[in-house]
């Protein structure tokens, strides 16, 4: 056993494999080239932490199947035979490629359905970790995503879930339910690492920070109970016993699959009609749906009442008194229906007799520390209960309409977050799009333009105003409410972003004027902390030292280490590394430091003089040899 070289995770769409292969990668197993990672996707914003490249492969391996992730096949004998020898130094070819370094560990749904072509050309190269999730709450998220019908989401359920147990047969195999990874993340992660020093693959252990910080109760959107499952309309007798074989969790050396009842005989029919559907279609044309209208639920979102949806915005204002009311006009006269707006860090003064307009509700959130600060802007997020998260710190002066704009602008494809173009009172003739940092010491400066018509790509984002997805925003761990002033929390969660594989974004469309932030007035001390707090929370160990090496020859030093140590920023970096799929090198990849500080642009110009130097030696040099090569030439001449 002591060949293996990774770890292959089965399971359904929906199925939890994405938190599962997150946790496998925690152990020291490497998940694909990071170039190559599936990033940025709403449905899943703590990562799929799947190869595309792999993807890919699977996918034109289905299509030569005539099928597709939503159809899949049942591979005979013949079929597999046929598709190997066709495939297998590619398939091997692919994985390698995608898969650079050893102990690897790959997922992609598509494996279960294909796993008989798969298992022959890995062999007993890896090991499987089967996941199984409670069939209904896979159809519930099939619906939300897909817009699947419980019939067709669980019948993908139970096809995928019997070939992923009958393609394993024989391998290495831990077999284990999404709920018991959930409620004990981090013994689940311990019985898998003693599974696989077994089997001779050596991990680098548990470390439960970061285990906790991926394995939260926020992934779930709904809860089933096994012990309730009976067959009804959707589901079949059969899905259910195979529901209940399935979830028993095993780790076997060698594994033998249970007995399995025979598969539902309505599956292969709905699966059969969508193939027909595809067969049937017109090829080349755009946007075709590739289901029947018959397998597609109607919008369920429509069905439901108004007083059962979350506000569409939740407004979070992290301001002092002298400020909220104007916030709370030049803001919520263009707000829909049902918004909300938290005051964060008030008395309860404003806002308690009435609300600014019937239809928005508006409450006060306690803070004790500064209410412009991150603190405040942390317990707004943790209150908050909308699809959009619209942030902001205070000294507006006036905004143009902003919702339709802002809410399509983070409806795009790996959005984050998004802010508007920004005017300050100081120079309202210049267009800010966001700061960014100019120097290694993490100095900022705010981005002029002029025009752009389409969203401009923002290193940070402004606390000012900038809006986020709720449930991406809690799912990257919220503000880190223990920064200085909420200038730094914003900067740092836009950082943050971007290494989690989205983006933040300026629209264009969108101006508000504001006074100047709050951070031109924070002390040097104040900013000092930040800047070593960020550094501390994403910079490598290389970086990190360089940074704090500049940083301890100014004279507030000591005191803001002191007052870094005093907090867990140790465990807020684990809790970071845990949700990030890219390092911050990759983030000044795309934001490249513009500027240089006075002491860089010294050391710089030392190197210049040096290398100067060193060139006028090397010049020196040459000229001297090739005088003594001119003049021994002469001689041999005059002799000859």
């Amino acid at each position: 056993m002591s060949s293996l070289e990774g770890v292959v995770i089965l399971g359904g769409h929906r199925s939890g494999t994405s938190l599962i292969t997150r946790l496998v990668s925690l152990l020291g197993l490497s998940v694909c080239r990071r170039e190559d990672l599936l990033v940025g996707r709403e449905a899943n914003p703590l990562g799929h932490w799947e190869s595309k490249s792999m993807v890919d492969f699977n996918d034109q391996l289905l299509r030569e199947l005539d099928s597709t992730w939503h159809c899949p096949p049942v591979l005979e004998s013949a079929e597999t035979l046929r598709l190997r020898d066709r495939r297998v130094s590619g398939a091997l070819a692919a994985l390698r490629n995608a898969h650079p370094e050893r102990p690897f560990v790959w997922k992609d749904p598509r494996t279960c359905v294909l796993l008989p072509f798969w298992s022959g050309v890995l062999e007993q190269r890896v090991a499987y970790v089967v996941v199984v999730r409670h069939p209904l709450e896979v159809a519930e998220s099939l619906a939300r995503r897909n817009g699947f019908t419980s019939l067709l989401s669980l019948a993908l359920w139970e096809r995928y879930t019997r070939q992923a147990m009958l393609g394993a047969a024989g391998r290495p195999v831990m077999v284990c339910t999404y709920d018991e990874v959930l409620v004990q993340p981090a013994a689940w992660c311990w019985r898998l690492v003693a599974f696989l020093d077994e089997l001779g693959l050596q991990t680098r252990g548990v470390d439960e920070v970061a285990v906790a910080a991926v394995a939260t109760s926020n992934l779930r959107h709904s809860r089933r109970s096994w012990t309730d499952l009976e067959p009804g309309s959707a589901i079949s007798p059969e899905q259910v016993a195979l529901a209940r074989v399935a979830k028993v969790s095993v780790a076997q050396t060698s594994y033998v699959p249970p007995a399995l009842p025979a598969e539902t005989s309505e599956t292969e029919s709905i699966f059969g009609q969508i193939r027909r559907h595809i067969a049937d279609a017109r090829p080349g044309t755009p946007g075709l749906p590739a289901l029947p209208r018959s397998l597609v639920r109607p919008s369920a979102r429509a069905a439901q009442s108004n007083q059962n949806l979350p506000p569409p915005v939740s407004v979070i204002l992290a301001q002092d008194g002298a400020s909220i009311e104007a916030s709370i006009s030049i803001l919520g006269e263009t707000l829909p229906a049902r918004s909300e707006i938290l005051i964060a860090g008030a008395d309860g003064a404003h806002g308690n007799e009435r609300t600014h307009r019937s239809k928005i509700s508006l409450r006060h959130i306690p803070c004790d520390r500064s209410p412009g600060g991150s603190e405040a802007l942390a317990l707004g997020v943790q209150a908050a209960s909308g699809r959009m998260a619209l942030l902001s710190t205070g000294g507006l002066l006036r905004c143009s309409s902003w919702y339709e704009d802002v809410s399509k602008a983070l409806r795009g494809p790996r959005v984050g977050g998004v802010g508007p173009v920004m005017r300050l009172s100081s120079c309202p003739n210049q267009r800010h799009f966001g700061r960014a940092f100019i120097d290694e010491d993490l100095a900022s400066r705010f981005v002029t333009g002029v025009a752009a018509e389409r969203l401009v790509p923002a290193a940070l984002l402004l606390e000012s105003l900038c809006a986020f997805k709720r449930e991406l925003l809690v799912a990257a761990g919220g503000v880190d409410k223990d920064f200085s002033s909420a200038s730094s929390a914003v900067a740092e969660l836009s950082l943050r972003m971007w290494r989690m594989g989205f983006r933040c974004f300026i629209v264009p469309s969108v101006e508000v004027w504001t006074e100047p932030a709050a951070v031109d007035i924070a002390s040097e001390d104040e900013r000092l902390y930040d800047r070593l707090r960020i550094a501390t929370l994403h910079f490598s160990p290389a970086r990190l030292q360089a940074f704090t090496d500049r940083a301890s020859r100014q004279p507030s030093y000591d005191e803001a280490a002191a007052r870094l140590r005093a907090t867990d920023v140790h465990l807020r970096r684990a809790a970071i590394e845990a949700v990030c799929a890219f390092s911050s090198d990759r983030y000044f990849d795309d934001f490249p430091l513009r500027l240089t500080s006075l002491r860089s642009r010294l050391r710089r110009a030392e190197r210049f003089v040096a290398d100067r130097g060193r060139r006028s030696h090397f010049v020196r040099t040459v000229n001297r040899m090739s005088k003594r090569a001119r003049g021994a030439l002469s001689q041999r001449v005059s002799r000859s």
